[in-house]
């Protein structure tokens, strides 16, 4: 949330503590509320928490026939399954492409529209008089555009042709190992229809692009005219209806598809909600005058636009502000009886809405008595401009359809620090809003599946929603299809993170069947990691692709320091992944990447170790990463701490930066030494700063250090800075699933929660209470002093890890002395639980 400049000031003079209770006053009194409902139980912050009710998409629309056209021998760049990180540029591959086809008319109806979107640009005939010659504006950030044209006056009872010469469209950058994602993505695609009635009205097709159309690269004479002779023709190739698949809705493909009719680009499972505005953040009336603001947030009645013509060519316009980041899509029902057209432009701040919006400003035409929807998106303001219409706009309503995953909230945390619980809920949220046509890394930017992203907010979705299909669905399109002959991503190091994410999802769901269907492909991307090896077992990228470990200098693009720490990763995915391959009963591949992971282990001490300081260089990301794999043992820590990750939270201004992304294994890093205390501060700073600085979902780049006026254009991440950046982020949720870990202290150790290690740590906190999901049912724990409280489901072991006073000290289990083990230097004694049941565990 942006604040006015002197509420910044206020919370930027304030702790972070003070900070956070400040923004969170303000965001309870600016929360918005389902539409068409009072202003009650606003200070919920996932308005979806409850989704019982929830109006499913496969119940409200239908997928349209039309269908993604090409030409049959095009797209060379889109076949085979390799991901390709190097795009047509806007000026390249220009070529021109012809489709025909033949279409019947029983009989010509008053109005009649064509519809045409994918190419930039096209020259369309019907029955061989020209009816169109469009371009669209390079420069918009759509990858594709919506062009109607009326044709009622070409169409004759009977047999018609439509002829198009196009030029491909403008794409959007995309990263898959789909070729049909690819396709969309690299603007390589055509759809069509045309609809009896007037622009903007939805009506059964006259017409529409299918498989039976034809295509050539090249235009014989006369080849426009509809007694044309295109026998010869080849057919089109077609990637199916423009919502026949989940990869359809990928990667702002289809963003520019808003004002399709009929067009959702919607999968399914998700559910909507219609969400009205909180707030009127500022408005512009010029000669115009509005009526009744008060239904924009939520009140009754039809908001009313007295529409004049301004002689400074400027139109009435309105900024609205949700409350708080949402996913969905602006929806207009207009109570007009004539067409109103107006411009809309989001921002997931205010800044980025008004300035610089990362979909552009784009018009919007609704139809008398009709619907009207922006792009798909993630947004907290909307600014509308009414451009043109009748004296008076109607609009029954303007809210927000908010498209969310019906998904419950399992997990659950709470302490005696309301900032940690709103932490801890603002990254569930953040979680949620990232679950859609898969689990992304964001909403608004990039819409796609990043392993390395999952690696973290699966984690959360694990704790705290318990799901499977999602999970399953995207890890599943990650590794791709058999064969793997490539990086997942087309990135080292996330292949890696395929497997530490797939090993933490099986510790909590003990899905074989997901294991077993993925065996065969996990074991050939081990194979394709091991051949990046040189003889002195170090990766030596032969591949020669592009390295990944964060967005900071050195450690991305292929540097000694992106090598070493993709080293560590690798390590880490080897032992994850032969525990995964003993666990489907296949020893031998198991045996192999254990002894594999072993000889990394090896090298990495001999070539990447400076013996000087004990540590694996200088960088927070580096080190973090060589104790969470166990490349460095309990023998390394001390050098590591003192040297290196001691220094978080306490180095300002500096270059180096780290993403919230890799912050999550730099303080998993320091709980694993034992600095949790250390890690819980930074969370505070660092997430609580994010808070504090008026966020409602973690943002995917921050540094407190960077700078407060005009925040977001200060954001800095894939090497660069910008309005760009992304306000919801999936791998900025970390320190929910850090909080569960490390403060509850739960850690599934057998698959499917069969065994549990539990280990509280309150860290001066008075209590701290939560909840996870397993497959036997909730496992619920509460640390409060030295006694841990603990409801075990049935089908779950857990070793409990109690708090002593001394060398010695007893443990009792409901009052009972009990046998336990010490650990931890006779600090804590474990105790194993086997039978389900309430205990409480306290020392004496």
């Amino acid at each position: 949330m942006e604040l006015s400049g002197v509420k910044m000031f206020r919370l930027r003079a304030l702790s972070t503590t003070a900070a956070i209770m400040c923004a969170s006053t303000v965001l309870a009194q600016d929360l918005p509320v389902e539409h068409g409902t009072s202003k009650a139980n606003v200070s919920q912050l996932d308005l979806a928490r409850d989704a019982s009710g929830a109006r499913l998409e496969k119940d409200m629309h239908s997928p349209l026939p039309e269908q993604y056209l090409w030409t049959a021998t095009a797209a060379p760049e889109a076949s085979g399954s390799a991901v390709i990180y190097t795009f047509p540029g806007v000026t390249e591959k220009t070529e021109k492409h012809y489709f025909r086809h033949t279409f019947d008319v029983t009989s010509v109806p008053a109005q009649a529209t064509l519809y045409v979107a994918g190419p930039r640009w096209e020259r369309v005939w019907i029955n061989g008089m020209l009816a169109d010659e469009v371009s669209s504006d390079l420069s918009s950030p759509l990858g594709m555009h919506v062009f109607a044209t009326d044709v009622a006056k070409l169409l004759k009872p009977g047999r018609n042709v439509i002829a198009l010469e196009v030029i491909r469209g403008r794409g959007v950058t995309g990263f898959a190992n789909s070729a049909l994602v690819r396709q969309q993505t690299f603007g390589q695609v055509l759809v069509a229809k045309i609809l009896p009635a007037a622009k903007g009205v939805e009506a059964q097709p006259l017409m529409i692009s299918d498989a039976s159309w034809k295509s050539r690269e090249d235009a014989p004479k006369d080849w426009e005219r509809g007694d044309f002779n295109d026998a010869s023709w080849k057919p089109v190739r077609s990637i199916g209806g423009i919502e026949s698949s989940i990869e359809l809705f990928q990667w702002n493909a289809d963003a520019g598809l808003y004002d399709w009719p009929g067009y959702d680009g919607i999968s399914p499972f998700l559910a909507h909600k219609s969400v009205a505005a909180s707030t009127i953040r500022s408005s512009y009336t010029g000669r115009s005058h509005f009526e009744n603001e008060a239904a924009l947030t939520g009140g009754s009645g039809e908001f009313v636009v007295k529409f004049a013509a301004d002689s400074t060519g400027a139109a009435p316009s309105l900024l609205l502000d949700f409350g708080r980041e949402i996913t969905g899509r602006l929806e207009i029902e207009s109570a007009s009886d004539t067409p109103v057209r107006m411009t809309f432009q989001y921002g997931e701040s205010e800044s980025e809405a008004t300035k610089a919006p990362y979909l552009g400003v784009n018009v919007l035409t609704i139809a008398p008595q009709g619907v009207g929807h922006g792009s798909k998106t993630a947004f907290r303001y909307v600014k509308l401009q009414f451009l043109d219409g009748p004296a008076e706009m109607r609009f029954k309503s303007i809210h927000v359809d908010h498209i969310f995953y019906p998904v419950t909230y399992q997990g659950s945390f709470e302490s005696s620090d309301p900032d940690l619980n709103r932490i801890w809920e603002t990254g569930s949220y953040t979680a949620h809003l990232c679950m859609q046509d898969g689990l992304w890394d964001a909403s608004k930017r990039d819409r796609g599946r990043w392993s390395g992203d999952n690696d973290v907010s699966g984690r959360v979705v694990d704790d705290v929603f318990g799901d499977h299909y999602l999970m399953e669905d995207t890890m599943d399109r990650l590794i791709g299809e058999a064969p793997v002959t490539q990086h997942v991503n087309g990135i080292p190091g996330y292949s890696s993170y395929w497997f530490t994410q797939v090993a933490e999802y099986y510790r909590h769901t003990g899905s074989k069947e997901f294991l077993a269907r993925t065996h065969d492909r996990a074991v050939q991307l081990l194979e394709h990691i091991d051949a990046e090896f040189d003889e002195h077992d170090l990766y030596a990228n032969k591949t020669k692709v592009w390295l990944y470990v964060d967005w900071s200098p050195e450690l991305n693009g292929d540097t000694p320091e992106s090598r070493r720490a993709s080293e560590f990763e690798f390590y880490r995915a080897y032992r994850e992944g032969a525990w995964l391959l003993r666990e489907t009963g296949d020893t031998a591949n198991a045996e192999k990447y254990e002894k594999r992971a072993a000889a990394i282990k090896i090298a990495a001490d001999k070539y990447l170790l400076d013996p000087a300081t004990g540590t694996y260089g200088p960088r927070w990301q580096t080190n973090a990463m060589a104790v969470l794999s166990g490349i460095a043992g309990p023998e390394r820590y001390e050098a590591i701490w003192s040297n290196v990750l001691s220094k978080v939270g306490h180095t300002k201004y500096s270059g180096l930066i780290i993403s919230p992304y890799y912050n999550y294994y730099v303080i998993s890093a320091m709980a694993k030494m034992g600095h949790r205390k250390e890690a819980l501060d930074w969370i505070r700073t660092y997430w609580g700063g994010m808070i504090a600085e008026g966020a409602t979902s973690f943002w995917e780049a921050y540094d407190p250090d960077w700078y407060k006026e005009d925040f977001h254009s200060s954001l800095q991440s894939d090497n660069r800075s910008g309005y760009f950046v992304s306000l919801a982020h999936g791998w900025s949720s970390g320190p929910t699933a850090w909080l569960m870990e490390e403060v509850l202290g739960i850690h599934a150790t057998g698959a499917g929660f069969s065994e549990v290690s539990i280990r509280p740590e309150l860290l001066g906190l008075e209590f701290a209470r939560g909840a996870e999901p397993t497959p036997h049912g909730l496992l619920k724990v509460e640390a409060k002093g030295r006694a841990i409280t603990v409801d075990l489901p049935d089908g779950v072991t857990a070793n409990v890890s109690v708090p002593t006073a001394n060398t010695g000290a007893t443990v009792s289990v409901n009052g009972k002395a009990a046998d336990s083990t010490e650990s931890e230097a006779g600090t804590r004694g474990i105790v194993r639980l086997s039978q389900a049941g309430h205990y409480v565990l306290e020392s004496h």
